[in-house]
């Protein structure tokens, strides 16, 4: 391996892993690098130097691949919002659905060679959550976001994934951040309704929490009308939360009993409430916005714990039909996944957004008697290398 960073080399670049970056191997070793593609030769400098393996900053294409575009993004070659919008969009699914099945090969020893239904919508102008940091500038403060593998915050003035509204908010949060009672804030999270256009944003400044917006912008998807929390999690593609409701409710459609872990602001958990099941839905968070969706909507039948759901599942006595899994990053957790399986539902459904977590957690429930019966990909990120899926588990 490399003894120093700064040295320059030419690769070739034999694939794209997940996390984005490409894999070249040398005879020094591994070599990872971002903004490429497969096949390409280029010229990187080695910024980074691991035991195994080595990260290095690209500086020139020397042999592009047929699907290198022009970077839809204005920040491509600055922040790390939109890391893939230089590939042609039908490139970028394939090589995702191929990131998914070497994953489940990989970390889960799960081979699958049948087809991953795909759920795509438009490029641009999706993303209708956000979450900026506070970089000073000239003439003041400015929003912007952290540059891909640092702690360095790039300013900016919008972005090619968030919704027209979050855009014209970024100029609108800028003009206001000198002045009182949001001077000397860090960090912004901002959430707009797609239906009204409403922003609403928190102005974080250490523990110190300031609201944009009295009212909290509100959006309906299939007839059940949402609060959104710009602290909150609620879905993040304008474009596919149909889609996704869809997915999820239509395959626990049969079950009388659900439970519903990690379920945030309730999204997954009212529509299978209101089709007739009862639901338990778990939170680790505050389930305050999940319950005053329940009661906005009028739909009984549902109840919400605050609590891990290792501790909900260490406890209870529940024997739900079915299982909806919609943990963050990291995973469910193993523990976790062992205490679902235990409980035997006929069904679990997963939605993930991170297949190396996924995969070892699917060979849980796959050793536990349970087969995958589909694996859906819901591109919800377009232009980066996030990757979301749906799968369901049988008995």
């Amino acid at each position: 391996m490399y003894n120093t960073a700064g040295i320059g080399l030419r690769v070739r670049i034999e694939k794209l892993v997940y996390g984005g970056a490409g894999l070249a191997r040398t005879d020094g070793g591994v070599v990872f690098v971002g903004r490429v593609l497969p096949g390409e030769l280029v010229d990187v400098e080695v910024v980074d130097r691991k035991k195994d393996y080595a990260r290095a900053r690209l500086e020139a294409v020397v042999e592009p691949c047929e699907d290198r575009r022009e970077p839809l993004c204005p920040n491509f070659a600055t922040a790390g919002c939109c890391g893939w919008s230089h590939i042609a969009y039908a490139r970028q699914i394939a090589l995702k659905e191929s990131i998914v099945r070497e994953a489940l090969r990989r970390h889960g020893k799960v081979e699958w060679d049948a087809a991953i239904d795909t759920v795509t919508g438009p490029e641009r102008e999706y993303r209708i959550r956000a979450r900026f940091h506070v970089v000073d500038g000239d003439p003041g403060p400015r929003l912007g976001f952290l540059e891909e593998g640092t702690r360095h915050v790039v300013p900016v003035t919008g972005c090619a994934a968030l919704a027209p509204e979050l855009n014209r908010f970024i100029a609108e949060a800028n003009a206001s951040l000198s002045e009182r009672p949001l001077r000397g804030a860090d960090e912004v999270r901002a959430v707009a309704s797609p239906d009204t256009g409403q922003v609403g944003a928190s102005f974080h400044r250490g523990r110190e929490r300031v609201s944009w917006n009295r009212r909290d912008p509100r959006t309906r998807v299939r007839g059940i009308e949402y609060r959104l929390r710009a602290d909150g999690f609620f879905q993040p593609n304008r474009f596919l939360l149909e889609p996704m409701m869809a997915a999820v409710a239509d395959a626990v459609a049969d079950a009388k009993t659900v439970l519903d872990l990690f379920c945030g602001g309730a999204f997954f958990s009212l529509p299978v409430a209101r089709a007739g099941a009862n639901v338990t839905g778990v939170d680790r968070r505050s389930v305050a916005n999940a319950s005053w969706n329940a009661r906005h909507n009028e739909i009984r039948g549902v109840e919400f714990v605050k609590a891990p759901a290792w501790a909900y599942l260490r406890k209870t006595r529940a024997a739900p039909d079915a299982v909806i899994l919609d943990p963050p990053r990291p995973g469910a957790g193993k523990n976790v996944v062992r205490r679902v399986a235990a409980l035997s539902p006929a069904r679990v459904v997963y939605v993930s957004c991170n297949p190396t977590t996924f995969a070892p957690e699917a060979r849980i429930l796959i050793d536990s008697g349970y087969r995958l019966a589909s694996l859906r990909f819901v591109d919800q990120f377009p232009g980066t290398p996030h990757i979301e899926t749906i799968a369901v588990f049988e008995r």
